[in-house]
This record gives C-alpha cells, structure tokens and sequence, in this order.
C-alpha cells in the first residue's frame, strides 16, 4: 500500500469518521447426532486470535488453511447520490484446511456483515456462533462441528446479505465500498472478513479462486455499460448465461496469498489484455482495466503507463529475483474517499487515480508484489519489511536499475537526508517498526519512511554487495510464505557474518531516532611488495578511508598476521594497535566524513626464512566496513636461500665386510629431507643409496664415506660428505653352538644341527666318542659298543673374506636302546574264587624274553610267575594284576602291566535244598535232610512251629505241645570262599497223636 513520501507526507489517505457498532452474538443451532471418534490427544477449541499485537482479536489457531473457493452472486440494487448500491443474493465460501495441532472440537473464522445461512464441516451441519465486538475489531464465526476432528478439513459457509465495508481504527475503509458503478472489495489490513468468513491473517497464506456473477450491463447515474469482474490470479473463464443477462467470472489464485491482498472490483471497465516478457523469457499474460467514465487523456496516460509493466518488472527483477507471479496488470478505478489509496493486490494492483499510477506509486506496488505479496509479514507488526522496501526501491530503481548509468549515491543521500533532516525530537521517532502496537498509526512514518532509512541503512552497514545478496535470497528463500523481522535479521547475518542485534535494536525496536551506520573503506599494503630479504624490515600500512554520511567513530579492524609471525617478529606498536596471540586489532581513530586514518606498524624477517610468502589479511568487523579495490590482503615473498644449518654427517656402525653402517644427520633445519650416495675409496657405489650400508668382502681395506645432500622446500639443497673410515676383515655373525637331533640310545641315527649361520657359509662335520674322533657326515647311527661313551659333533664354517669358525655341541651321554614294541599284557578269566586267570603278553620286538608277575592290589604274589593263576581264598575281595617284563641283550629291559580285574568274587555253593526226614507225629524225631553244599561246609540249623524256635540240631524229636501244628527247618550253609547261604524246608503237616 502506498500512502506516504519519503518525508512521510501522507498521498493516499485512510482517514474518515469511524462509527460505533455494539457488541452482537448471533447463534445458528443444528442438532446433528454423530458418533464421537476417539483421538490420541484431547480435542481442544482453536484459538481465536494470530497473537498479532496490532489486531489482538483478529485471526484465528489450530488449523492452516489450505485453500478457499469463493462464489458470489451479485445484484446492483440501484443508484444512491454517487453511489450504486448492490447485493449479494448467494454466496459461499469453502476452505480446505488441515489442524496444526490438537483436534479441534471448534474453531473461528473471521466474518463481518452479511446474514449466514449455513455451516458444513466434512459436509456434515456445523453449529455456529457470531461473536462481535466492533471495538476490539472481533467478529467471529464459531464454528462446532457435529463431532471433534483433526487432519485435513473442509467448511463450507453459505449466505447472504447486502455486503459493506470495514472501517479501520484510522479511519480507512476495505471490505465492500460501493462505487459509481459498482462496488471494490479489498482487505488491507483487515477487511476481507466483511465478504469472506476465513482465517484474516497475513500469516496463513492459501491459493483461491473467485467465481462471480454478476449482470452483463450496469447502468449507472452516467448510463449503461459493460461490465467486468477485478481478480487476483488468472482469468479462467467468463461465462455469459444463456439469456445475456448474467456474466460470470472466474479467476484462479495459484500463488500462495494473503487475504489482505484480495481484489474483487465490479464496474464499468475497460479491459487491456496483452502479454508481458520476463527476463527470463517467460511470457506472462496482462490483464489491465480501467474505469470507462475516464476521460480520452486520463485513459491515454493509463494506457501508456502500463506499456511499461515489462520494463519495470524486468528491472526489478534484476533487484529481487524472477517474478514470483503467474500474470500482471492494473487495476485504475473512481472510488469514493474512504478506499482513496493504491494498494498492492496480488498480480495487478489498484489504483484509485490516473496521477496514483502515473507516479512512483507504479513501481512502489510492484515491488510489493515481491515484498508484502510473494513474502508476506507474518504478523502486522512485521509490515514495515515490506512498506519499508516498496518505499525504497522506486528510488533505487530510478537512480540505479533505470538509468544508464547507476547513480547508487543518490539514494543513500536520499535516505540520509531523510533520516537527518527530522530531529530526533520529532514524533516520527516514537513508535518503533517492529514494536508498534496502535493500528490507528500502522501506515504511519514508522512503516513507510523509517522502515525505507531502514533498508538503506542496512545496505550501509551491510555494504552493497551483501545487502543485495540478502534482498534477493529473501525472496528465493521464502517466496509464498509469511516471514518475520526477526528471519530478516537472521538471513541478514547469516549472508553477511556480522552480528546485527544492536542495529536492529536501534533501528526496528527502539522508539528513538537511530543512530545512521558509518560506512569506510579498508586497505591494508606492505613495503616492500615483491622480496624481502631475511633480516629485512617489512611495513605494513593500513588506512580507512571514511565513504560514508557521518563520522567514522567505531572502526575496528582485525589483522590476521599467522602467516607472517612464524617467520617474523613484530616491532613496537604504534598506539591504536595490540597484538592478542597472532591477531592484531586496530581501533580506528575518529575520522570525520572524507577523510582518511592510517597505522603502520613493522616486522623483521627472521635471518633463516626461505622461500616463503608472508600474507597478512585484514578485516573490518562491525558494520559498514569493506575491504577497497585495493585490497585488504599483503603478500611479500622472500626468495630461496641455501639451506641453512647444515651439518657434517655422522657414519656409526662396525667398519667389517658384512657390518651394516648408518649415516645420522644432525644440526639441520627441521623439515628438511635427505639424499645419500656412499662412497668406496671416494668412488660412488651403483644403487647405495639409503641411509646405511652393509659392507662388502671386495671393500676389505678400502675407505668408506657417505656424501648427504639435504633438501628444504624453501631453501635450495646442500651437499655434506662425512669423514672416511677403513674396511677391516670380515666376522662372521652368526656362529649358533650345533645341537644333537635324536635320542643318543643304541640302535638309534643322530643328527648334527648346525643353527642358523650367515648367508653364504659352509659347513663341515665331524663326530666325537669319548672326544676321539670317530667319522664325518652330518649323521650318525649308535652301536652297542657305544652305550656309555659321550658324544659330540664339531662344525665348521668357510666363508670368502671371513675367518672360519668351529662349533662343538654339547655331549651326550649313549645309552642302551630302548625296545620299540612293549604291548600291555591281557588278562583272560573270571575274577572269582577258584577260577584260572591267564595272560596274553601280545607281540614284542624280535628277540625279547617275557617273564611273568602277578599281583594281587599291586603286591607281588609269590612263586605266581606262570602264564596262568588259579584264584585263592587270599584273593577274594582284592584285584587281580599281572606284569610282563621284555628283556633283550643290548637293550633296557621293559616291564608292562595289565588291567586290574574287578574285585575277586566268592564262590557260591550249588541248589541248596533242605528237607524233613520223618512222620509229624507226637513221639516221633524228625531229621534234617541237606543237599547240594560243598566239601567242607559248616550247617547250622533251627526248627521251628511258626515264629517259635524248637531247636538248633540236625534232628527234633516232637512233643505234645506241637499237636496240631507244623514244622519246618531253616538251614544255613557257610564255607570259606563260597557265599554263605539260607534255605528253609516245606512244612510238615500237622502234628498229630502216634
């Protein structure tokens, strides 16, 4: 919107007389039954406000619209004074939207005027309530839907009325304003919720579309004409009904927009189609009307001005990045007083005057149509980013972007000169941009003036180049979305690396006037520039040239000297400059607007320094400091310069052919690399060229050196020999004492183990018994004749160029032989009294003898030596073994054993059957009868009537106490070595009288 100069004189007004409404609550009530869904959190009613602190009431939470269709049927009902009067018979408004939180079991649109007819969510009836307050600007649509939801949603609002506009706390009007010949609906700030029930925020952005109906001719107080319908977007279609009578437009919102940026202008229009060109080549189309009652001239001069949107789109391109729109034109019409001002309505802006669009105006609303309609303020409080930036950059494109030749400097001046021609006692200062709170003075000198010093300040403290990169990544960042001064201040940062919060603070938040950024140019340049020597003084110098519109108070420069202290040092500093670690920090003096402040300060190159580039860069911290086309950087090289120190190379090691010698380096410069060549009586040696050397037989005599030519990246390469040394003899180095391999035992072949001796040497052996010699080879086999003897082998090594050294092993005892084939002897038989064991001795070397052991629990059972044993009563209980000893002449006699039997059982003794011999009568003796017992057993018996014991002989006589009863026997059976055992007779029959 355009109302104010840069001097903040009001162009297009908004002032009339407010008028006082009261608070109203209307109440549509529909009972629908449906059943409850269940959800993982608690539904919740939307929040009836944004939280924008200059409309508190306005606005609405717990969803984001996505998208709203908007169909009108409009009548003009006739001609009143200057005015035509109209109404809208239907209409409907449908949001698509989706929760952004907890479900909602309601939630509110923002709606003035009109009568509603009907409320759907999801298609479903919706109760509904209107709450309004026209002092607080609340006008609310309540909605309660037949049961809680979340995620996507759809509402539709129905209905109808004569429409009417808004009128703001400074008294402008938006909303529907009756015309000559129509009506313009527009919503700026907040007046598209008197035709539209939405979310009335400029922070949740939707597409559209806009179907309206409306009758092909208007007859005005001036007579009949065509009609037109004004949209945002693209003209869809125009639909004439089948009578003629009726016309309707449809025009689609494919770009995000605010409701704020609405235009629905009905009237008598002369309608410009054409085609705009982009930079880029895209072709866009142009839809432009003006009022037809205008005069030939005023259309001339409309015409004509809008032949140039392509070119000033074009140019601001080049400012702001491609043309986030889908299409362009203007929109110029006669409007009463209270909408007598240009606003920035998304892709063709209004106008309501040909001088309005004959101006700056123009290019003020299409550079909104980046600022404030592709990124729009998030909340009202954030609307002088936009208003701010539409303010400016008409000025920049008339001095930079139109001009053949840039003129940057006159917009600065502009601005300064704005900013310093109002005192800071002014009231234009009171209300800062960002902390404004009193919609009465939203498009107030904060907004528009102070918010365009603002950009141009920020372009200051920024520098051109940042600031420009910042203006056009806001667009490409956030194109179609809603934004906050404090994401412009984080972008700002971000692009440019300088910390922004006290400008910002002084700039956007304080209600004072703000301090104007100084601006300077840095240089930094050393002498000499091309090749100091080492030693030599090295003099930097740096100068900020003050280029801006105040004094230069709070320069503060950082030198990053790494790169030139680690070969030089720094001399006494001149006041102004400290030294912290390796950064050197210049406070600049206070330089009036102009002028120029210098510091110079020395260094000395270290003597050694070689080859190298010292660089020192400079940087300007804080705001408005950059570095000048000079530059801010200084590099002086110093040449090459022969490596230095370099010391006389050091040979240690065994001066012997086969000794290895090493080469050692000291008293060089750290970093430098070596090379070395070793030397034979001052000859170089083919491919000797490591850091050691192993000496040859042919170097016997002869001197021995090593030439070392060390290497620096920044020196040029030295050459060191070292001293020579003569090649004494050869020592054989490894002389191991030999060993003996295999058992020195009778029968068995022993073998010399020579050890690991050099490369290259030979070997010699010979065999020792008893220290005589007794034969050569590497091998021996051992006799009888040898047991006992001690045994040795001696070896010899030969070696060209060495001196041969003999080895003897240690000696060895020769032993017996020892039988190969001693098998552990079988034991055949069962283990129990009076059974024969015998032995199997199994198969033992050719030759051997076997005798024979047996034991009983390990002990030795005399005269048992035969290959057979017969078990006796000492063996019952014990465990059965038998050893076999081997013997052979010659050879160590071998004894094995057997397995152990198991425990020697006893015998048991055959059936053992007991019987009575005799009749059952009284008087009569009955005799016990025992068979199957062994030779020698012992019988003891016990007779018995029941349990009662009668006897314990081998006979009972019977007397009368046992009438009628009967007797048996028990016998029990004992024998050594045999179990004993207990058998009982079968009873007798009872006894009975003789």
């Amino acid at each position: 919107m355009a109302t104010s100069d840069v001097n903040g004189r009001s162009t297009w007004w908004r002032r009339v007389a407010a008028r006082a409404v009261p608070v109203a609550m209307v109440a549509g009530s529909i009972v629908v039954t449906a059943t409850q869904p269940s959800f993982a959190a608690d539904p919740v009613d939307g929040a009836r406000t944004a939280g924008d602190p200059m409309f508190p009431h306005v606005g609405n939470g717990g969803y984001d619209a996505l998208h709203y269709d908007v169909v009108l049927d409009w009548n003009a009902t006739g001609v009143v004074g200057t005015s035509m009067t109209g109404v809208l018979d239907s209409a409907s408004t449908t949001m698509r939207a989706r929760t952004t939180g907890a479900p909602l079991r309601s939630f509110s649109l923002d709606f003035e005027g009109l009568t509603v007819d009907s409320v759907t969510v999801d298609g479903v009836p919706a109760t509904y309530e209107r709450v309004v307050d026209p002092a607080t600007t609340t006008y609310k649509l309540v909605v309660t839907p037949a049961a809680p939801f979340e995620g996507d949603f759809t509402t539709v609002v129905t209905y109808h009325g004569v429409p009417n506009h808004h009128v703001d706390p400074d008294g402008s009007w938006e909303g529907w304003a009756a015309t000559s010949d129509g009506a313009t609906f527009m919503g700026q700030p907040v007046g598209a919720m008197a035709g539209i029930p939405h979310n009335n925020m400029p922070g949740d952005k939707a597409t559209w579309s806009f179907t309206t109906t409306i009758p092909s001719t208007i007859t005005s107080a001036t007579g009949p004409g065509d009609s037109a319908v004004v949209g945002n977007g693209e003209l869809a279609s125009r639909t004439v009904s089948e009578d003629g009578t009726r016309t309707t437009w449809r025009w689609v919102q494919q770009e995000q927009m605010a409701s704020e940026l609405i235009i629905i202008s009905i009237g008598k229009y002369d309608v410009i189609e054409s085609q705009v060109t982009l930079s880029d080549g895209r072709v866009i189309p142009e839809w432009s009307f003006m009022d037809s009652s205008l005069s030939a001239a005023n259309k001339t001069t409309i015409t004509n001005r809008r032949a140039l949107l392509g070119t000033i789109i074009t140019r601001l391109e080049q400012l702001y990045g491609p043309y986030p729109g889908n299409s362009t034109g203007v929109v110029v019409d006669t409007v009463p007083s209270g909408i007598n001002y240009a606003l920035e309505t998304q892709d063709r802006s209004f106008f309501p005057s040909t001088g309005s669009v004959n101006g700056n105006t123009l290019i003020h609303e299409l550079a909104h149509q980046w600022y404030g309609d592709n990124v729009t303020p998030q909340l009202w409080t954030d609307i002088w980013m936009n208003e701010g930036m539409a303010t400016w950059g008409p000025s920049w494109h008339t001095n930079v972007l139109a001009p053949a030749t840039p003129n940057p400097g006159a917009t600065e001046t502009t601005y300064f000169n704005s900013w310093n021609n109002t005192a800071s006692t002014s009231a234009n200062w009171a209300t800062p941009p960002g902390a404004q709170t009193n919609p009465a003075n939203i498009y107030g000198y904060q907004t528009y003036t102070r918010g365009a010093q603002f950009w141009e300040a920020l372009r200051t403290a920024l520098r051109n180049d940042d600031f420009l990169e910042v203006v056009r990544e806001w667009q490409t960042r956030y194109a179609g979305e809603s934004r906050s001064g404090e994401d412009l201040k984080a972008l700002a940062e971000e692009v440019s690396g300088r910390d922004l919060d006290a400008f910002w603070q002084d700039w956007i938040l304080d209600g004072d006037k703000p301090a104007w950024p100084s601006k300077y140019d840095l240089t930094l340049a050393g002498e000499p520039a091309s090749t100091p020597q080492p030693g030599g003084t090295l003099t930097y110098q740096l100068t900020a040239a003050n280029v801006g519109k105040v004094a230069l108070t709070d320069g503060i420069v950082e030198v990053d000297l790494a790169d030139v202290l680690d070969d030089a040092s720094l001399g006494t500093l001149p006041d102004g400059l400290v030294l912290d670690g390796t950064t050197l920090t210049w406070t600049v003096p206070p330089t009036a607007v102009g002028s120029s402040a210098t510091a110079t300060f020395d260094v000395v190159v270290d003597g050694d320094v070689s080859d190298e580039t010292l660089r020192a860069t400079a940087v300007p911290t804080g705001l408005g400091g950059l570095c000048s086309t000079a530059g801010c950087a200084s590099e002086a090289a110093v040449g090459v310069q022969p490596l230095t120190p370099s010391g006389t190379p050091e040979v240690t090691g065994t001066f012997a052919v086969g000794g290895t010698v090493t080469v050692s380096t000291p008293g060089w410069r750290d970093g430098t690399s070596f090379s070395h060549q070793w030397l034979v009586d001052g000859t170089p040696v083919e491919g000797a060229t490591a850091s050691n050397f192993t000496l040859r037989p042919d170097d016997v005599g002869r001197t021995v050196s090593v030439a070392v030519t060390g290497s620096h990246p920044d020196y040029s390469p030295v050459t060191r020999t070292s001293a020579a040394a003569t090649v004494a003899a050869g020592t054989l180095a490894s002389t191991p004492t030999p060993t003996i391999q295999g058992d020195a035992v009778v029968g068995a072949t022993v073998t010399a183990q020579p050890g690991a001796w050099d490369d290259g040497a030979a070997l010699t052996y010979e065999w020792f018994l008893d220290s005589e010699p007794v034969g050569a080879g590497a091998s021996r086999t051992l006799g009888a004749a040898d047991v006992g003897k001690q045994l040795e082998v001696a070896v010899t090594a030969t070696k060209a160029g060495y001196t041969g050294v003999t080895r003897r092993s240690a000696a060895a005892t020769v032993s017996e032989g020892r039988l190969l084939a001693t098998p552990a002897p079988v034991v055949s038989g069962t283990a129990r009294f009076g059974e024969t064991l015998t032995v199997s001795p199994g198969t033992w070397d050719g030759g051997v003898s076997v005798g024979y052991q047996w034991l009983r629990d390990g002990v030795p059972v005399g005269g048992a030596t035969g290959a057979s044993y017969v078990l006796g009563l000492d063996d019952v209980r014990t465990r059965i073994s038998v050893a076999v000893t081997g013997t052979k002449p010659g050879y160590a006699a071998v004894t094995t054993r057997s397995a152990t039997t198991s425990a020697v059982a006893r015998a048991r003794f055959g059936t053992v059957v007991a019987k009575i011999a005799g009749k059952a009568q009284v008087g009569r003796t009955l005799k016990a009868r025992v068979r199957g017992i062994g030779t020698d057993p012992t019988v003891r018996y016990a007779w018995y009537a029941g349990t009662k014991r009668l006897g314990s002989t081998p006979t009972l006589e019977l007397r009368r106490g046992l009438l009628g009863r009967r007797v048996t026997l028990r016998v029990t059976v004992r024998e050594a070595g045999f179990v004993t055992t207990t058998v009982r007779s079968e009873p007798t029959t009872k006894v009975t009288h003789r």
